[in-house]
């Protein structure tokens, strides 16, 4: 079924190739104006740079990043629950291949134990995708309208917040398990659609450098140092569970100081007109046509700061035609003055 699933991926990817992604000779068009300019290649630290530069965007980013530290930690404790619980069920005896002969009190899991441990994280990926389309389907555009986003940003950490107290006071496996639904439904139904929100005041330069700095090299770093903090505590789970859940109280309480900065800075600019990163925009125009014409796009008037001017256009050669349809009985035109 996978191996079907990426043959058909790449087929979908061919086809629309094929109608949208190239031209009908397989090149561009011959231009006679003279060669263009060729653009100077972006710089790999522009995204970061910009991220530095601005507070709104390292806002963006906390939101965007920081709770799958939180993720990271409550995933990692539900697996070594999951394990301790399979391998209780289904132990290891000395006939069994997973038995350790040289260090009796490290042994592998059973063959039931691991077919009992695979099934369980199978359930757990239909269970949270189940949820998530769900909820993207029936509830995500509800929420927004009824609270408004400034309130939308705050339920995200705030649901994280709780769900690690309750982790940390019940922490069986089907809690987490519960928890961990929780996290990942609203993170793809919530946050996700919240976060692409809070680009609207920002110019071209934040939304096509700093997002994907933000997206890709963010995202990779605020897992990894969830992999640091299981990885100190990982002994054992009642030890990830006491230690892990106050970084992630600690990563929750901040997120949700920054959602509430975020909200607020959201509604002040939106009503001030007021665009982050405006100074930037000269400098991404010029390295990439594209951006520019994307932006002419948006305005209302012309170039030439003319309202209307196409209507004015095809009203001049209506009228052009007109007169010279009026003609006289002998065939010469006659003039309209207007």
């Amino acid at each position: 079924v996978g191996a079907f699933c990426m043959l058909l991926l790449q087929g979908t990817m061919y086809m629309y190739i094929s109608t949208y992604g190239v031209y009908a000779n397989g090149s561009p068009p011959a231009s006679s104006d003279a060669a263009p300019k060729k653009k100077q290649a972006a710089g790999v630290l522009e995204g970061l740079s910009l991220f530095w530069k601005y507070d709104y965007v390292k806002g963006i980013f906390a939101i965007s990043c920081l709770f799958m530290v939180e993720v990271t930690i409550v995933d990692y404790t539900m697996k070594m629950l999951a394990k301790e619980y399979f391998t209780g069920l289904h132990p290891c005896t000395e006939e069994m291949t997973c038995w350790n002969h040289e260090d009796t009190s490290n042994h592998g899991m059973s063959l039931n134990a691991t077919a009992g441990f695979t099934t369980f994280m199978g359930l757990f990926g239909q269970a949270t995708n189940t949820l998530s389309f769900l909820l993207s389907l029936l509830g995500t555009s509800a929420v927004i309208r009824y609270l408004g986003l400034r309130l939308t940003l705050l339920l995200f950490p705030t649901l994280c917040l709780a769900v690690i107290i309750f982790v940390r006071v019940h922490p069986t496996l089907y809690v987490v398990f519960g928890a961990m639904m929780l996290l990942k439904a609203n993170s793809y139904a919530l946050n996700n659609p919240t976060k692409e929100m809070l680009y609207q005041p920002t110019s071209s330069a934040v939304k096509y450098k700093a997002k994907s700095w933000i997206d890709i090299f963010g995202a990779r770093g605020s897992k990894a140092l969830g992999s640091v903090v299981t990885n100190a505590f990982s002994d054992s789970a009642s030890n990830l569970v006491a230690n892990g859940s106050l970084v992630g109280m600690a990563v929750a309480s901040f997120l949700i100081w920054n959602a509430r900065f975020m909200g607020n800075k959201f509604d002040e600019y939106v009503s001030t007109g007021h665009i982050v990163g405006g100074d930037d925009d000269e400098e991404l125009k010029e390295s990439d046509g594209v951006q520019m014409a994307m932006v002419q796009n948006d305005n209302v008037d012309t170039s030439c700061a003319i309202d209307n001017d196409d209507d004015d256009d095809e009203e001049e050669e209506e009228s052009d035609s007109e007169e010279a349809k009026e003609t006289t009985g002998d065939g010469t035109a006659r003039i309209t003055q207007v």
